[in-house]
């Protein structure tokens, strides 16, 4: 099973050193769009979360096509939850993992299951 996460995750993981808890519970993989990368590795060098995500084989970084979505979903939500909502519908992955409320809110309403 695979999920789509936000960055809130993956940084709160990383500094507990629980990254590794996500490949536990999605061996398959977890799938993160180009903004929670940037968020977290490239524009965070440094920074708690940074090193263990760029070095996790089992995060992959995907591209959004629906850029007309996550600009409406983004009056409300930042840009990393917009583009991981919109991720987790292109690639049918049933499972995003979001920790704002109203990006969880907008996820369920959209058909997603969340875990935060």
């Amino acid at each position: 099973m695979k999920a789509v996460s936000n960055s809130s995750v993956l940084i709160s993981l990383s500094i507990i050193g629980q990254l590794d808890l996500l490949h536990k519970r999605f061996p398959d993989g977890i799938l993160i769009p180009a903004a929670v990368w940037h968020e977290v590795v490239e524009s965070a060098q440094g920074r708690s979360g940074a090193k263990s995500v760029a070095a996790a084989h089992w995060i992959k970084v995907m591209s959004i096509a629906d850029t007309d979505l996550v600009t409406m979903l983004k009056t409300s939500l930042d840009t990393g939850e917009a583009e991981a909502i919109v991720l987790a519908r292109e690639q049918n992955i049933a499972i995003v993992l979001l920790d704002e409320k109203d990006a969880r809110k907008v996820a369920k309403k959209l058909g997603l299951s969340v875990l935060a």
